[in-house]
């Protein structure tokens, strides 16, 4: 593994998933983050759903602008059948809150379903990423997600790595993300003491500054390092603010 370069070190925005503020208006959202170094946000159906209006979802967009806050991506969205109508919808939606990707599941042997999904990502220019949910989850581990990837030569299709869940299902991130190499197209910091026990990311087993060089040795990965902590639902915010110093001191 290569040493990374202090440029390499540098470049990572941080980001929440906003599930992390499933008891918060998306008003409430942009006053939390204002002062938190927080950059980005990946969006979640509790905030914005795919069937809101173009009114509704321009709201969303511009409140979070507001206070500097762009939107990386949305999810994770699930999807049980290729109804052409769901994705679309779907996809327009991100597009239009300015998303990069939509973390994603599909069932993992149905070709019908992901050919479409990059068949309408395509049409606006979107990526897609595969989440991993821990055991027992239709991706629990990284050859769940690897096995999906490897029949599918097409590099907008790669894995929303949740490093809390890969550790649930007893997976180091050096061995997940030298699997996945330049598949990973987004990034969930999450962190657990063990199976059942989430922590504050940097505090149980992930170390924070070996994930960063992993990530700039093995992969082409520059998008946000998006913070996800369920722990706390109603006062998440000394976490996310714990989690961005942990996450700068790492890059210094």
């Amino acid at each position: 593994m290569s040493a990374p370069t202090e440029q390499a070190r540098g470049r990572y925005e941080i980001g929440v998933q906003s599930f992390t503020y499933r008891e918060f208006d998306v008003p409430a959202i942009r006053d939390e983050l204002s002062n938190t170094g927080v950059s980005a946000v990946e969006l979640c159906d509790v905030h914005v759903r795919p069937d809101a209006d173009t009114a509704a979802i321009d709201r969303v967009r511009d409140t979070l602008a507001d206070a500097g806050l762009g939107v990386c991506g949305y999810g994770v969205v699930s999807f049980e059948d290729e109804s052409a109508a769901q994705i679309r919808e779907t996809f327009e939606l991100v597009d239009r809150l300015g998303g990069d990707y939509c973390s994603l599941e599909f069932p993992p042997e149905d070709a019908a379903i992901r050919d479409r999904l990059l068949s309408v990502a395509a049409e606006f220019d979107l990526d897609l990423a595969i989440h991993n949910h821990g055991p027992d989850a239709t991706y629990a581990t990284v050859d769940d997600v690897a096995s999906v990837l490897d029949a599918a030569d097409d590099p907008r299709l790669g894995a929303c790595v949740d490093t809390g869940h890969f550790f649930r299902s007893g997976e180091e991130p050096s061995e997940v993300i030298s699997r996945l190499g330049d598949r990973v197209l987004a990034l969930h910091l999450k962190d657990f003491v063990d199976e059942e026990t989430e922590a504050v990311a940097g505090t149980g087993q992930l170390d924070v500054a070996a994930l960063l060089d992993l990530l700039d040795a093995e992969t082409a990965f520059d998008r946000p390092l998006v913070i996800e902590y369920e722990a706390d639902g109603e006062n998440p915010t000394p976490a996310v603010e714990q989690t961005v110093t942990t996450v700068r001191d790492a890059m210094e």
